[in-house]
């Protein structure tokens, strides 16, 4: 019966999801922890959870894909031979501390280390060491302010990285060696290079086959 009724749920919340894709850029939809899990793998994009609501932009565009699997490339190439560190995809969830139920799932998220995960979770992280995000017009604000807010009280988080995938944009926030203090630097042209790990990614890699609109 409370299978049946779980099932209800997730169908319900998916038909609602979809519904309001069709009209809206982003949806917030208000629901519980055990809301969120259950229509998780009824959809065909990434959900996530924030403050006791749904969040999600429905499937992202060509160009922020093409950007993932360029930042997971250069991720694998880098870490190739460090057996310390684990690269991840965007299936792959992060538990936010301040808030019990709180979830996001960053596009390409390193962890160091053993993944420590939620308790009876598999997929759920609570200890990345670098997390990505490639911003969309429907996410920007939502990414840029909430959620880089919640992943800056992660203890083990060491690097944030924004991409714009409409222009040459990067952002990264790096923790400084007092914990409450990040360093922000911000580039604009495919010369430019950021700093990973004490190495150097150029934005001509990782803006590599990327068009944008004229």
């Amino acid at each position: 019966m409370i299978k049946n009724k779980a099932m209800v749920i997730a169908k319900n919340l998916k038909e609602t999801i979809l519904t309001e894709l069709n009209t809206q850029q982003l949806v917030r939809i208000p629901a519980s922890e055990e809301d969120f899990f259950s229509v998780t793998k009824e959809l065909p994009f990434k959900i996530e959870y924030h403050e006791n609501e749904i969040v999600t932009m429905g499937l992202a565009s060509l160009w922020h894909e093409a950007i993932v699997m360029n930042l997971g490339r250069i991720f694998n190439m880098l870490f190739f031979n460090n057996d310390d560190i684990l690269v991840l995809g965007s299936n792959s969830g992060v538990q936010i501390p301040k808030f019990e139920g709180g979830y996001y799932m960053p596009d390409v998220m390193v962890v160091k280390g053993n993944p420590v995960f939620k308790e009876k979770s598999r997929a759920i992280i609570t200890n990345p060491y670098i997390i990505v995000e490639v911003l969309s017009p429907a996410t920007k604000a939502f990414d840029l302010s909430e959620k880089l807010s919640e992943y800056k009280l992660l203890s083990s988080l060491q690097q944030v990285i924004y991409i714009n995938p409409e222009k040459v944009s990067v952002s990264t926030f790096i923790r400084s060696e007092n914990p409450n203090t990040w360093i922000n630097q911000d580039f604009y042209s495919l010369e430019d290079a950021l700093s990973v790990e004490n190495s150097s990614i150029s934005l001509a890699d990782i803006y590599h086959k990327i068009k944008f609109d004229d």
